[in-house]
């Protein structure tokens, strides 16, 4: 008797079986969504941002602080609505080529992948800054800085390597190591507070507002963390309250920290310190404060890093997989579950941005990565509250009406702000983020014609 033939494409019969496709762990809970979302904002941001903003904004960088929670309520917002909705690895790129197509989706995923590389390195040099406080030798030495930033990097990378559980518990570690010291120091600080010190209060002018502002999205560049993962994560409603309780956590301790700061450190003072959080500590409680600070600081910064080399492994993948970025970056490890080759990709790209460590001041490092960085990770919020609306009114089913009626308020004002922060960036800084931007155009085009383009015949 013959047997029934096989189905067209079936193995045939004593064939080996293809190796099953390497998926991603989906070991990411709540606790650990949060703890991912607030280690990449509570974390060199805090520490290192308050020099930076007391310089171009003075004390009316309080009010940039506050202005930017706000305008971030509403992107926080956006990703939280996406996040459950399109719970597929690489976040806003999944957003963005869902509602508009290849195009917007290569421009998402270039710009946020470049933001995250070359972010890292300027959390890097923020921890190193605060290591440097520890050793005179690490002070006078910019090899051996550039040295220990090298080490902290490929350290994270490996661990990230390992798998996403391993990460998760040190992300988790770190939180509660930053969260507890820094809060109790910021109330100490509280009651040195000397009101002397918020005068003037705008001394470059009220037009500084938009520049600290941008100076501040620094620090809220991590609450979209929660969808990059988004496959690692064990529901898709997680995402949702991950990103909302990271971002309410963050946003108290950030406001909570600028106040104390701004209120015990002079702003002349204030604006040429590496370590402004320390240095208030110290001012308020004493100089073992100021050791402990310190500490946590190298503590949370390396939380944010290890965080910022998770979210740099992930953000590619998804585009990788539909032809739109480097192939290999889709490539999962068979036993670890992690994007491997885009972990390490990413590293390498952050360790060559730290080559300016070995000829420049380490603050003047961290201020232009940070300005190339924030520009560059605006246009994928950009186009996420642009694809929040769009996608409420093209896909109904997907929405409720009060949820399409919330769209439409809450992904216009985040889109509003998001601009008013690239504005604030100022022309130049503008100018070289939207360069850098359009560098990837002739990439796209390679990636969106590869193996549909011949070379036409001389016959």
């Amino acid at each position: 008797m013959t047997g029934a033939a096989p189905r067209p494409g079936a193995a045939a019969p004593g064939a080996p079986r293809p190796a099953p496709r390497a998926r991603f762990v989906p070991a990411l809970g709540l606790l650990a969504t949060v703890a991912l979302v607030v280690g990449n904002m509570v974390g060199t941001s805090i520490y290192t941002l308050p020099a930076s903003l007391a310089g171009a904004a003075g004390p009316l960088g309080l009010v940039a602080w506050v202005v930017t929670a706000f305008g971030y309520l509403f992107v926080a917002l956006v990703y939280a609505s996406l996040g459950v909705r399109y719970p597929r690895t690489g976040g806003p790129y999944v957003y963005a080529r869902e509602a508009f197509g290849e195009l917007a989706g290569f421009q998402t995923v270039w710009a946020y992948w470049v933001s995250a590389v070359v972010g890292n390195a300027a959390i890097t040099a923020g921890v190193v800054g605060y290591i440097v406080g520890f050793s005179d030798t690490l002070a006078a030495s910019r090899p051996l800085q550039f040295l220990v930033a090298q080490g902290l990097l490929w350290g994270l990378c490996v661990l990230n390597v390992l798998g996403v559980r391993l990460s998760a518990r040190f992300q988790v570690g770190v939180m509660f190591c930053n969260l507890i010291p820094l809060v109790l120091a910021s109330l100490a600080a509280l009651a040195s507070f000397d009101s002397a010190n918020l005068q003037p209060f705008a001394p470059n002018g009220v037009g500084a507002l938009a520049a600290g502002a941008t100076l501040v999205v620094w620090a809220y560049s991590g609450v979209e963390s929660a969808t990059v993962p988004a496959e690692e994560v064990d529901a898709p409603a997680t995402i949702r309250r991950g990103t909302l309780v990271g971002y309410a956590l963050g946003t108290g301790v950030f406001l909570l920290a600028a106040l104390a700061t701004v209120g015990v450190v002079p702003t002349a003072e204030l604006a040429v310190s590496p370590r402004p959080i320390a240095l208030a500590a110290e001012r308020a409680v004493g100089p073992w404060a100021g050791t402990v600070i310190g500490v946590v600081a190298i503590i949370a910064g390396t939380g944010t890093l290890n965080g910022w080399i998770l979210m740099a492994g992930r953000i590619p993948v998804s585009a990788a997989q539909d032809g739109l970025f480097f192939a290999r970056l889709a490539t999962i490890h068979p036993r670890r579950g992690t994007p491997h080759v885009s972990l390490v990709a990413g590293t390498v790209v952050s360790s060559v941005m730290l080559i300016p460590l070995l000829g420049q001041q380490l603050l003047d490092v961290f201020n232009f990565i940070v300005v190339l960085a924030v520009l560059t990770t605006l246009f994928p919020h950009l186009y996420a509250a642009a694809a929040e609306l769009m996608l409420a009114r093209r896909d109904p089913g997907r929405y409720t009406p009060a949820e399409r009626r919330r769209a439409h308020i809450v992904a216009p004002v985040a889109f509003v702000f998001v601009l008013y922060t690239m504005y604030g960036a100022g022309a130049e800084a503008a100018m070289w983020g939207f360069l850098l931007v359009l560098a990837g155009l002739p990439m796209y085009v390679w990636f969106a014609t590869k193996g549909s383009y011949r070379v036409p015949s001389n016959e």
